[in-house]
C-alpha cells in the first residue's frame, strides 16, 4: 500500500460554520487506517465521500487527469481548504498516480488531441523555415513524440465511445507503482465495462502494489476480492462487507423481484 492511515489537525474556530467544516463527517472524523491496496468510499450522494478523495488528492499533490492542475480547478476549492487541515503517514512515498473524475477525462482527450494537432503544426512550420542540416532528423523528433502519443492514447480519444476512451485512459496511465484515486468510474461504464476496469486493476495491484482509492455507487466495482469497503453513513464513517451496504441490498432487491419494489414505491 502507499496511504497507511489519515486523520485531521484541529480545524479554525472561524470556519466551523462553513463547508466542508459543517459535515458531520468530518466534526465527528477519527482516523481512517487503510489495511488493503484496493480500498473503496461508499456511501449516499452528500454523505462525504468524493470530497475526502479529493482532499486526499490535493494533499498528496497527484496529478489531475483533467484540463486544470488539482489548485487551479474551481469546484476542488473546499478539498484544498481541508487538505491543509489532514495528515497522512504513507508507508511508501511515490511520484507516480492520478486523480480522475468521470468528467475530468472529457478534459484530458481533449488536450491530448491538441498537443497531436500542435506537433503536426509544428512539423509544417519546420518543413517551411527550416534551413542548413538534416531536416528529416528535426522532424524524425517530433514525428516519434506524435506517434508516443497515438501509441499510448489512440489520434484521437475523443472518437471513441466514453466507456472505450475511459478504458484507453486507464491502461495508458496505470503503468507502475502509485496512489491512484477514481471518483465515480461507473459513470462512464457499463456494467461490462466495468469488470474490465477491475480485470486491469487487480492485475496492477498484483503486478506493482499499486493503491487505489476510489469513490463509487456501482455494487459491481466494490465487490472486488480482497478489497475493503469504507461505508460512509450518518455521519461516521465504518469498514463493512460489501454485501452490508444500501447499494448492494437495494440492487439485489430490484434483481430479485422488480415488481415487488416498484410496488413499494
Amino acid at each position: 500500500m502507499i496511504v497507511s492511515n489519515l486523520r485531521f489537525r484541529n480545524f479554525p474556530e472561524d470556519d466551523k460554520d462553513k463547508f466542508p467544516w459543517t459535515l458531520p463527517l468530518i466534526q465527528d472524523f477519527d482516523e481512517l487506517e487503510f489495511e488493503k491496496n484496493i480500498s473503496f468510499f461508499v456511501g449516499e450522494n452528500g454523505s462525504g465521500k468524493s470530497t475526502l478523495l479529493e482532499a486526499i488528492a490535493a494533499y498528496t499533490e497527484v496529478p489531475l487527469a483533467g484540463s486544470f492542475r488539482l489548485e487551479d480547478d474551481a469546484s476542488l476549492a473546499a478539498a484544498n481548504s481541508l487538505a491543509n487541515y489532514m495528515y497522512i503517514r504513507f508507508k511508501e512515498k511515490t511520484h507516480h498516480g492520478f486523480f480522475v473524475r468521470a468528467e475530468d477525462f472529457i478534459g484530458f482527450a481533449r488536450n491530448i488531441k491538441k498537443e497531436i494537432k500542435a506537433l503536426d503544426q509544428e512539423m509544417e512550420e519546420v518543413k517551411e523555415s527550416f534551413t542548413g542540416g538534416d531536416i528529416n532528423i528535426t522532424l524524425k523528433t517530433i514525428e516519434d513524440e506524435k506517434k508516443s502519443y497515438i501509441r499510448r492514447y489512440s489520434e484521437d480519444l475523443e472518437a471513441m465511445s466514453h466507456g472505450e476512451g475511459f478504458l484507453k485512459f486507464f491502461t495508458s496511465r496505470i503503468t507502475a507503482k502509485g496512489l491512484y484515486l477514481i471518483d465515480e468510474p461507473e459513470a462512464a461504464l457499463s456494467p461490462a465495462r466495468q469488470l474490465s476496469l477491475l480485470s486491469l486493476i487487480i492485475e496492477k495491484v498484483k503486478k506493482t502494489g499499486a493503491h487505489f482509492i476510489i469513490a463509487t455507487h456501482s455494487p459491481i466495482i466494490m465487490s472486488v476480492p480482497d478489497s475493503e469497503v469504507f461505508y460512509f453513513q450518518d455521519g461516521k464513517i465504518s469498514k463493512v462487507d460489501y454485501r452490508e451496504t444500501e447499494h448492494y441490498q437495494l440492487t439485489k432487491a430490484i434483481l430479485d423481484s422488480p415488481e415487488k419494489v416498484m410496488e413499494e414505491l
